[in-house]
């Protein structure tokens, strides 16, 4: 009796192609191009579509990154793109905050969550901070960012979603006991092994 061999890595591989070629051509009604070119270009997208795809993350933690990102862009230019709209924001009062106030909130929370995490790094060398700057302000590959962390691919994804979600509890788009328990899983996510000096 002849027992079954097991598929050779080269024939599962040639397979995973076969179907990831046949899902792109349904999903686009066309050639989107090989098998290996379409992994191979998933791999380097933005690494919140890589999540949100991949249903790892949500609407919570996209809003998060959103107020990340109105936050850094808001610090970057100054105000001055707000500066024509200023008078219509402020009723023709001036004050010292060039921003609206969801904006204004949206900057306090981002440099109070920057600045817990600086900390942190100081302390432990956590690069929480530089993996979430990387993500969602440059949009770098998953891929990329677990290079210059020196970490893997899976512990990287995994430091931007509870990264996202602790600034979803740090910045009250969620509360009470799913707030402290994304809190704590954040800081839980490079406890072990050593930490590597990126800078």
């Amino acid at each position: 009796m002849s027992r079954r061999q097991p598929a050779a890595l080269a024939q599962r591989m040639q397979r995973e192609v076969r179907k990831v070629e046949a899902e792109a051509r349904e999903a686009t009604a066309g050639d989107p191009g090989t098998g290996q070119t379409i992994i191979r270009m998933a791999r380097h997208q933005p690494p919140l579509r890589t999540l949100l795809e991949a249903g790892k993350i949500g609407a919570i933690e996209l809003a998060a990154a959103d107020e990340i990102a109105l936050a850094a862009f808001s610090v970057a230019t100054g105000g001055i793109l707000h500066a024509a709209a200023l008078e219509r924001i402020s009723h023709g009062r001036q004050d010292d905050n060039p921003w609206p106030a969801h904006v204004a909130l949206a900057v306090r929370n981002y440099q109070q969550w920057q600045t817990h995490w600086t900390t942190e790094w100081k302390r432990t060398r956590n690069p929480m901070l530089e993996v979430i700057w990387s993500s969602v302000i440059d949009e770098r590959p998953i891929s990329a960012i677990a290079q210059d962390i020196q970490r893997g691919r899976a512990r990287t994804a995994r430091a931007i979603i509870w990264g996202l979600r602790h600034y979803a509890a740090w910045a009250n788009l969620v509360t009470g006991s799913q707030a402290a328990h994304w809190a704590l899983e954040a800081h839980c996510v490079f406890r072990r092994g050593p930490f590597a000096t990126t800078s």
